[in-house]
C-alpha cells in the first residue's frame, strides 16, 4: 500500500548499476516535524531529482514485508505547487 509524504533530500548514497546506469541506492528524507526516514530508490523510481538540498514529494510503499521503504516516484515539490497554482488561476 503506497503512502505519499513530502520532505527535504539530506544525504544521497547512490551510485550506478550496469551498463544502463540505473541509479540504485539510498536517500535520506528529513520530514517536516524532523525525523528523518531512509528510502530506497531503484530501477522502478520514478524521479525529477534526486539531489540533496531539494524539498520533494514522494510516493512511498514498504518492500513486501520488510520495514524497508522503496520511492516509486519523487517529485519537486515547487513544480507540483506551480502546478498546482496554475490550474487553480484557470478555472
Amino acid at each position: 500500500m503506497s503512502e505519499t509524504i513530502q520532505g527535504k533530500i539530506i544525504s544521497s548514497n547512490l551510485g550506478e548499476f550496469s551498463k544502463k546506469k540505473i541509479i540504485y541506492g539510498y536517500l535520506g528524507i528529513e520530514l517536516p516535524d524532523g525525523k528523518h526516514i531512509k528510502v530506497k530508490v531503484d530501477f522502478y523510481t520514478l524521479y525529477e531529482t534526486l539531489k540533496i538540498g531539494e524539498k520533494v514529494i514522494l510516493e512511498i510503499e514498504p518492500l513486501g514485508n520488510s520495514d524497508i521503504l522503496v520511492a516509486k516516484k519523487i517529485q519537486l515539490k515547487e513544480n507540483l505547487e506551480t502546478k498546482s497554482e496554475k490550474a487553480t488561476a484557470t478555472a
